[in-house]
């Protein structure tokens, strides 16, 4: 909870190995217990250093270009036919942003790394196992409750993970996780995933402009846009994280990611929810 009592002590961000919190709502974030509570609460966001290697970044942007080709040639043949569907989300979500569905579009190698992101998540908000197994494991506490509150439970081995899926144009679902190209000019609105965490690794940094922009105040009355018009809203912080970084927050955080003014930024993007099986 967020204490409203003026004499309750205020913290900083928290920080520990390998991640950072940074505060979204200063005043909010600063009166939680936790960092796990303000991530609950949606007035923090963490970043995750050194999460992705160079090797999994290029193969899962690889498999998207791929796809990219081959959707831009199968509209060019002969039997006028209309390609791979690759657009997740309409116009009035995002502009000249690609999403591609790990799982609906991209090739075996892609789905593995995939799965070791998602593995490497939950093992850092449970206890980070070190690949030496004669090492003892470094449990950090603070990640480890922030799995705790986000899910409602740490039973991770005996849990299903739900993906957030959205149609393509054809009405075929395309689930998360996805890779995400923005072009010159693409933006993605301000948006809420709505489910339990949202992972989001940066694959480059060879562009300018773009970023993730997060809102603590943000009016939803205000937000219609022209197509190809971008957000014009002022963010509360913008996280403009190096290469391989993972970023993590809460599925009611108000966040969009601002438009590129060149370059080309690609991430991958997964919002899920951690169910515990029913026996």
């Amino acid at each position: 909870m967020i204490h409203d009592d003026p004499s309750y002590p205020r913290r900083n961000e928290a920080s520990g190995q390998g991640w950072q919190e940074h505060f979204v709502d200063q005043l909010a974030a600063s009166k939680t217990h936790s960092v796990g509570e303000a991530v609950k609460q949606c007035v923090s966001y963490v970043t995750l250093s050194n999460f992705a290697t160079v090797d999994e970044m290029q193969i899962l942007h690889q498999a998207a270009m791929d796809v990219k080709t081959q959707f831009s040639n199968n509209k060019q043949d002969d039997n006028n036919n209309d390609g791979t569907h690759v657009m997740g989300a309409t116009v009035a979500a995002h502009y000249n942003c690609t999403r591609y569905s790990i799982e609906t579009l991209l090739n075996s190698n892609a789905k593995s790394i995939s799965a070791v992101f998602l593995n490497r998540l939950l093992r850092f908000l449970g206890h980070w196992e070190e690949e030496d197994e004669t090492k003892e494991p470094i449990v950090d506490i603070m990640m480890s409750e922030l799995g705790r509150m986000v899910f409602g439970h740490a039973d991770w081995k005996n849990s299903t993970v739900k993906w957030y899926a959205e149609p393509d144009d054809t009405g075929t679902l395309h689930p998360e996780p996805k890779v995400n190209v923005y072009d010159i000019g693409g933006y993605f609105r301000i948006h809420e995933d709505g489910m339990d965490l949202t992972l989001l690794v940066v694959f480059n940094d060879s562009f300018e402009g773009g970023g993730t922009a997060f809102y603590c105040h943000h009016d939803d009355d205000n937000d219609d846009h022209d197509e190809g018009e971008s957000e014009i809203k002022t963010p509360d912080r913008i996280e403009r994280a190096k290469s391989g970084t993972a970023i993590i927050w809460g599925g009611l955080m108000k966040h969009a990611g601002l438009p590129i003014t060149s370059g080309q930024r690609a991430i991958f993007v997964g919002s899920f929810d951690l169910l515990e099986k029913v026996e």
